[in-house]
């Protein structure tokens, strides 16, 4: 009859609390990072270069986040 027994109830720690807000927040501008990669990509690759910034970065970026 273990069903009986209630399970304790527990608090999350704090590390916890931060890790998941943590996450939230990089969940959350997600769509910033990709727009902005986006606008970026529309440069040429001069402008790019400029920027000490290269195309296959911009790409990959998008790619890891959409």
């Amino acid at each position: 009859m273990l069903d009986a027994n209630p399970i304790p109830k527990q608090t999350p720690s704090k590390s916890a609390l931060m890790l998941f807000d943590r996450a939230m927040r990089i969940h959350a501008i997600r769509a910033d990072i990709v727009c902005a990669a986006q606008e970026l990509n529309r440069l040429s690759d001069s402008d790019l270069s400029e920027l000490g910034i290269n195309r296959c970065d911009v790409e990959a970026v998008i790619a890891q986040y959409i």
